[in-house]
């Protein structure tokens, strides 16, 4: 995928409109059904599932419609958070701005679950993941989920179906800032920029923060026609998935 417009940034409306317009489906089978596995049923609405960068509202949406979670669901961009509340309202969600750090509202021990979806590589500063972080394993009940999707560290320079983050045979160390092209549904393609974590980064990070050491999981999709044929997304994982617990 090639583009030619300058790098966007995630907290930007521009942003924000072009990325309620990304093609989906590469996420939608790799990242939701896993992310809601790993979660866990409950019991009913009640159990609070905390969504952190919530961006557009798809991961909230899918919670709350499964009927086991209600969903607080938190993001530093007003315009995402404007979107999601038109886009993809439910009963059970709640979308919330919040400094991208914090956590204040919330009391010890009172959340159920938590995920955090393509969140890390957008965000270049670690003391502010660092304290995210801390705060997710605060609020977590004691042996509550925590899942973490994220692009894959070892995947970058791929031209998978739906996105690219990386030039080919580049590498790039901890917190790089890597160019990263988003498919729209339209066939275009939207540029913004990530920034590079390694796995050991995130395992720090989670470790730094009271976590265990998390389960790893490079999903990737069945090959439908000839090897030469199938998508990169066939081969090598587009994203990581850490299932860890409080």
């Amino acid at each position: 995928m090639m583009a030619d417009e300058d790098a966007l940034g995630w907290d930007t409306s521009a942003a924000a409109d072009a990325y309620r317009r990304r093609d989906m489906r590469l996420a939608e089978r790799l990242i939701f059904p896993a992310v809601l596995q790993r979660l866990g049923g409950g019991s009913g609405p009640g159990r609070l599932a905390l969504d952190v960068g919530c961006g557009t509202g798809a991961v909230a949406a899918r919670l709350a419609g499964t009927g086991e979670w209600t969903v607080q669901a938190v993001d530093p961009s007003a315009g995402m958070l404007d979107i999601a509340r038109a886009d993809r309202p439910h009963p059970r969600v709640s979308y919330r701005q919040f400094d991208g750090r914090t956590l204040g509202w919330l009391a010890d021990d009172s959340v159920d679950a938590a995920v955090c979806c393509l969140v890390y590589c957008t965000d270049p500063d670690d003391d502010r993941l660092a304290g995210l972080t801390a705060e997710i394993h605060r609020v977590l009940r004691p042996g509550a989920p925590y899942v973490l999707a994220d692009l894959n560290p070892a995947a970058t320079g791929v031209a998978f179906s739906m996105l690219r983050h990386g030039e080919p045979d580049a590498v790039y160390g901890d917190r790089d800032t890597v160019a990263t092209l988003l498919r729209l549904r339209d066939g275009t393609t939207m540029t913004t920029t990530t920034h590079y974590r390694s796995l050991d980064r995130y395992r720090t990070l989670l470790a730094d923060a009271g976590f265990p050491s998390p389960a790893v999981d490079l999903p990737t999709l069945p090959a439908d026609g000839p090897p030469d044929e199938a998508p990169a997304e066939t081969r090598i994982a587009p994203y990581m998935i850490l299932t860890t617990h409080a």
